[in-house]
């Protein structure tokens, strides 16, 4: 296995979520723990950011992301679509970008 992906972690401000964003990132944590690491968002050496929102409005500014890789989750389909991007990455893929 090589070495993990750092991916930047950020919430929303949770003004009106619509699933559990919590339940959702422990479960993405724990489906890649062999192949990311999760850090701050601030971190100045992430791969890419993974933005976390309760709902499809995704009001989040990414513009600080800029040139960075971002993923948005605004639902359970898209963390789902977040751990196969990672697996593929594993599989010598280029990651995809989510925004």
């Amino acid at each position: 296995m090589s070495k993990k992906h750092r991916i930047g972690l950020k919430y929303c401000g949770g003004c009106t979520p619509r699933y559990d964003r919590v339940q959702a990132v422990a479960s993405i944590k724990r489906r890649l723990e062999d192949r990311v690491e999760f850090v701050s968002y601030e971190d100045r050496d992430v791969e890419g950011i993974l933005v976390v929102t309760g709902c499809p409005t995704a009001c989040v500014d990414l513009t600080p992301f800029g040139g960075r890789p971002v993923w948005v989750v605004t639902g359970p389909q898209d963390a789902e679509r977040f751990v196969a991007i990672m697996r593929d990455v594993e599989d010598g893929n280029e990651p995809e970008r989510g925004a």
